[in-house]
């Protein structure tokens, strides 16, 4: 086995790398920065921290181009995560810096590296540490000792990766889920009678939809791009989406699907406020909406669930409900609706904080800052 300095001493590029979630058909990092550029999509958080890295991306496309003949055959046979392990594993002394944008990524390359007694500047940027097959890396196997640094959106799991999973305090890093605020941002047209939700993960829509059921307001609730079907139930769709395609939904609820950023923006923006009910999880579900929704200057009424802690502020940015709740979410709903300037006023608190406290560009530098420093 190499020692640590022989390891090291091998690196010759210099570069980063960039590891994120890889499936058939993904856009390249170079068409997501067009798409950008020409306003056509917000600004993908991977793409600019590779800029500012000036790193490689490890995607689809890289692997149609570059990937070793032993990482092509493991993603034939067992798919693409197996696949960029061992890729990122076999080529990891061409790199200065790794970071890994996926728990389920970062972890087990984190593992690999402490079997082979190996070290690289390893930087893993977490969402949910606590899930019982991801913590199992921590505690008991201690995986972080070959974590350079951990970056959490949530304060809630930083926490618990300290204090639960033996994290020392010193590799854990908060940083705020970004949102691109030049692409997300209000355009000043008249709101309609309308509130929207958007997502799937972790989404409590049973909830809302009764809070909603005989309210006058539309409600548009976009998945994403769930097929829906009618009659049975299809046995893999997730039991948060099963409310969408019962035949009692509300006559004023429309599901929409598949939307492009341009569209969910107008969605947003003909909203008087959005809501974003979830379960009751440790970690900040519904985070990227949230953030989303504050950018474009929406009042946010969000289940206060034991992981999401950090973004909306309680009367100044929106409001918290308690989870799976219908008759405090519709009063909430109907105090906003009631109340047009509070919401109003919500709104122009949140895009606010959006704009000091979440913009890319700053989540972009404390990466970069984080990952420089581990070298």
């Amino acid at each position: 086995m190499r020692s640590p300095a022989a390891d090291r001493s091998t690196t010759t590029t210099g570069r980063s790398l960039v590891l994120v979630p890889a499936w058939e058909g993904q856009k390249p990092a170079s068409e997501l920065a067009h798409l950008a550029a020409v306003g056509e999509r917000a600004r993908t958080d991977y793409v600019a921290l590779a800029s500012a890295l000036d790193a490689d991306v490890m995607d689809w496309e890289y692997f149609q181009r570059q990937a070793t003949g032993a990482a092509r055959a493991v993603a034939r046979r067992r798919g693409f995560v197996p696949a960029q392990l061992v890729e990122a594993f076999l080529r990891r002394n061409r790199y200065t810096h790794i970071v890994a944008k996926a728990d389920r990524l970062g972890l087990p390359l984190a593992m690999l590296h402490k079997l082979a007694r190996t070290r690289r500047d390893l930087v893993l940027i977490s969402v949910w540490l606590s899930r019982p097959k991801k913590a199992v890396f921590l505690r008991p196997l201690h995986a972080h000792s070959h974590l350079k640094a951990i970056i959490c959106a949530s304060s809630v799991q930083k926490q618990i990766a300290e204090e639960k999973l033996g994290v020392p305090p010193e590799k854990l890093h908060f940083a705020l889920q970004p949102v691109d605020d030049r692409f997300w941002k209000p355009d000043g047209r008249p709101v309609e009678h309308l509130i929207c939700s958007v997502g799937s993960e972790e989404r409590d829509y049973a909830t809302l939809v009764e809070a909603v059921r005989g309210l006058d307001v539309k409600t548009e609730i976009a998945v994403g791009g769930i097929v829906f079907r009618t009659g049975d139930l299809d046995a893999d769709l997730s039991p948060a989406l099963r409310p969408l395609v019962a035949a009692d939904l509300p006559p004023n609820v429309e599901v929409r699907q598949q939307l492009h950023h341009q569209e969910l923006r107008d969605m947003y923006a003909r909203s008087k406020f959005v809501v974003v009910p979830t379960t009751d999880v440790d970690f900040d579900a519904g985070v990227t909406v949230i953030a989303e929704a504050m950018a474009m200057g929406k009042a946010v009424i969000v289940t206060r669930s034991r992981g999401q802690r950090d973004l909306i502020a309680e009367g100044e940015t929106g409001l918290h409900v308690p989870p799976g709740d219908p008759r405090a979410l519709r009063e909430a709903i109907e105090h906003l609706l009631g109340d047009p300037a509070v919401a109003e006023r919500m709104g122009r608190a949140a895009r606010a904080t959006a704009e000091a406290e979440l913009t890319l560009d700053k989540w972009v530098g404390k990466v970069v800052a984080a990952t420089r420093a581990a070298a």
